[in-house]
């Protein structure tokens, strides 16, 4: 049992970490909610389009292929560590078990770029075999998110309308009143 004592210490004291800076951040942080700081934030930008968006294959096959690399270092690690320490029948024996093991993620391996999951270039030009012609090097047009013309964003101007969910890009831009009409209309009337 008295071995056990450090362990409960070490989960004691993560525990009480925990939970204290937990309540520190609520009782210290400030408390002004507003619109913006509720909002999510995506590097920057206002978030634009729904959430369950079709991804591409590719970015399946990329995943395997980090999976495949991944559970390779995690096995090859530990193998590597306790190697010399083995005798030499037990060191061949490891050795071609790590060889069988390593064959077999690169079969994964070879599956993945036989499927294209590093062939970038989805283009048919890409795939004709390095000719270059005028549609290869003609500039490509500038990307767009769908905000570029909603305007300059006024953070310091109070949100007074109740805003009514909808879907889509343009539940994404605040709508404010701007005549005292509108004003007096959302704030429940003069």
């Amino acid at each position: 049992m008295a071995n056990y004592i450090p362990l409960l210490v070490m989960i004691l004291l993560a525990a009480t970490i925990s939970v204290g800076l937990v309540v520190a951040s609520a009782v210290v942080g400030p408390k002004k909610p507003s619109v913006y700081k509720s909002s999510s934030y995506e590097c920057g930008m206002t978030p634009v389009g729904n959430a369950r968006e079709r991804f591409p294959i590719k970015f399946y096959l990329v995943a395997m292929l980090f999976i495949v690399f991944d559970v390779e270092t995690i096995f090859l690690y530990p193998w590597a560590v306790t190697y010399h320490s083995l005798p030499h029948a037990v060191k061949v024996f490891e050795f071609i078990e790590m060889a069988v093991f390593v064959a077999i993620l690169f079969v994964g391996y070879a599956y993945i770029i036989g499927k294209g999951a590093l062939d970038w270039d989805e283009s048919d030009s890409g795939k004709i075999g390095d000719v270059i012609t005028p549609e290869l090097l003609a500039p490509r047009p500038a990307l767009r998110y769908g905000n570029e013309d909603s305007g300059p964003t006024e953070l310091t101007t109070p949100r007074t309308a109740s805003r009514i969910p909808v879907y889509g890009a343009t539940s994404q831009e605040e709508v404010l009143p701007t005549s005292e009409r509108e004003l007096t209309t959302a704030g429940g009337g003069k």
